[in-house]
């Protein structure tokens, strides 16, 4: 199955973009098909988690409680990890995140990691945020990602993203009020890249239907991952996985047992292992 379009787009431009005004849109990057397959596993999964109306997942904030949120959906099929690595993503990510002096791999793929990937449909109101944990101007280089990719419209009336254009190069933490705020409305199928400086949230969802979008957190090897990927993937899904896709899961930056094991965090494929459970 052809999860995405081969599009024929100046990637540069939508990398100026990011720089100049923290964001970039790309309409139509889900085939037809590719955005029904995914919606289907989202909304089978959420399903599952929450059945009897009873959200299953531990510690959800409270922020979040009218919000349908599915963690970890790199584990519910390899097709979610395979659309992170389109040449589109690819390209924007490696010119925001790669460590240029990382040397365990080629200068030509990747070294960036997935830090966070969940399927999100809101309800409540979301503040602006950050999600860089820190703010910082300048420089084309960032720490970190927002990568969301529409499979349903998002629109005002149902809890769109909005941002503030520009306020990722303002070196504040975000101030909560919506003022100077844009919605990043879509169709399904678009895809949204934010630089995680930018300040965010999102609107009211004040409909009864759902706005599900996949939101993935990339950022540079040498951040700690929100979730534990390297013990946390399904090793079903790893052995899917190609080299560059196990990298992007965290699997050539896992930090060394000791001293004696290995004295670097950094490591090129030929460190890479059969299972899961041989790298612990």
């Amino acid at each position: 199955m052809k999860l995405f379009q081969d599009l024929n787009i100046d990637i540069q431009q939508n990398i100026k973009e990011i720089d100049y005004y923290g964001y970039t849109k790309i309409e139509t990057f889900l085939t037809s098909e590719g955005k029904s397959h995914l919606l289907n596993l989202i909304n089978q999964k959420y399903d599952e988690i929450n059945s009897n109306g009873k959200m299953k997942y531990k510690g959800v904030p409270a922020r979040n409680a009218n919000d349908k949120i599915v963690y970890s959906i790199y584990n519910i099929n390899h097709c979610f990890i395979e659309v992170l690595t389109s040449s589109v993503i690819r390209e924007i990510a490696m010119h925001k995140l790669n460590d240029e002096y990382y040397r365990f791999l080629p200068n030509n793929v990747p070294n960036y990691i997935l830090s966070y990937y969940n399927a999100r449909s809101s309800g409540n109101k979301l503040d602006l945020h950050i999600d860089s944990i820190i703010p910082f101007p300048g420089s084309q280089k960032t720490n970190a990602i927002q990568v969301a990719i529409l499979l349903e419209d998002s629109t005002i009336d149902n809890g769109c993203t909005v941002v503030v254009p520009g306020s990722h190069n303002s070196g504040r933490y975000t101030d909560r009020e919506f003022s100077n705020t844009k919605p990043l409305t879509g169709k399904a199928g678009d895809l949204i890249i934010w630089d995680s400086r930018l300040w965010h949230g999102t609107l009211v969802n004040k409909t009864k239907e759902s706005r599900w979008v996949l939101i993935a957190t990339m950022s540079q090897w040498w951040c700690k991952q929100s979730i534990d990927i390297v013990r946390n993937v399904d090793n079903n899904v790893y052995q899917q996985c190609s080299d560059e896709q196990k990298q992007l899961l965290g699997f050539c930056s896992i930090p060394p047992e000791d001293e004696f094991s290995r004295n670097n965090t950094k490591c090129g494929y030929d460190f890479l292992k059969a299972n899961v459970e041989d790298y612990f």
